[in-house]
């Protein structure tokens, strides 16, 4: 019978694996890829039948609920990854993808409006900035 290794608690304390930010990643890039082609293979031929002529204050609302929606999906997966139980990270790294495709979604229906592109598109940007901020943080967390 041997008993179990214990490493020093200088070794215990290093970084976590790469492969747990590699692994967080992929489960990013798979969700948001399963959220965005569809929306992109439906949104783009609905942008030709789609001539949006709304007047400015109308895309401002969208986006405004693309903003809200994003925010939405980053506070919910911050609280997902908060918990404590197996797999809770996982699972919110397929969530924090919606962040992201919301505003691209909408700006794949809408891309005849140079504004809505205009105006969707960087939101998508940072919501995909700020999940991907947020995936290395809670590699980084024990």
């Amino acid at each position: 019978m041997s008993l179990p290794r214990t490493e020093p608690k200088a070794v215990q304390a290093s970084k976590p694996p790469p492969a747990t930010f590699k692994r967080l990643r992929g489960l990013y890039l798979l969700g948001l890829a399963a959220l965005a082609l569809p929306g992109v293979l439906i949104g783009m031929p609905l942008g030709f039948a789609l001539q949006p002529r709304w007047p400015a204050f109308i895309l401002w609302l969208l986006f405004g609920v693309a903003l809200f929606c994003s925010l939405l999906t980053l506070w919910l997966s911050w609280r997902q990854a908060r918990r404590t139980l197996p797999g809770s990270k996982l699972s919110a790294a397929v969530l924090v993808a919606s962040a992201p495709a919301v505003p691209l979604l909408m700006a794949c229906a809408l891309w005849r409006s140079g504004l809505a592109l205009l105006i969707l598109l960087p939101l998508a940007m940072l919501g995909f900035g700020a999940g991907w901020a947020m995936l290395r943080s809670w590699a980084a967390q024990r």
